[in-house]
């Protein structure tokens, strides 16, 4: 997903506690994310994530995603060294997709930045493009 899209990107934050590299960078390209046909995201404020051992995640500020189409779910994680993660399912129509999208919204003292970011599954999108 975007794997073109890396460059022109400015380093928010390096993280890399028990040799676990993670890197959040901001993306200077303006993203737009949809789902089932639905634009459900327009950024020009994205965040990409890069972890080891895990593809690039793009995070959107939760404010230029469609409040319409989120709904908190009662599913919570917790990730060592990004902190807790709430959860929301993606309204598109009358489809409900449970879980699609993940907020830290208590991430650890390292990773305030996406605190008001949140991230889409792969699965619960048509995926993440660039626009002028």
């Amino acid at each position: 997903m975007g794997e073109g899209m890396k460059g022109d990107s400015d380093v928010v934050l390096e993280y890399n506690n028990r040799n676990h590299p993670i890197v959040v960078k901001k993306v200077a390209k303006k993203l737009l994310a949809k789902s089932g046909g639905v634009v459900i995201a327009k950024t020009d404020k994205a965040y990409l994530l890069e972890e080891s051992g895990h593809k690039p995640v793009y995070y959107f500020p939760i404010s230029d995603v469609r409040s319409d189409v989120l709904e908190p779910t009662d599913t919570v994680s917790t990730c060592p060294f990004k902190g807790r993660a709430h959860y929301y399912s993606l309204l598109i129509g009358d489809r409900k997709i449970t879980d699609a999208v993940w907020q830290y919204s208590e991430p650890s003292d390292e990773f305030t930045a996406i605190g008001d970011y949140v991230a889409f599954y792969d699965k619960a999108i048509d995926g993440i493009e660039e626009i002028e």
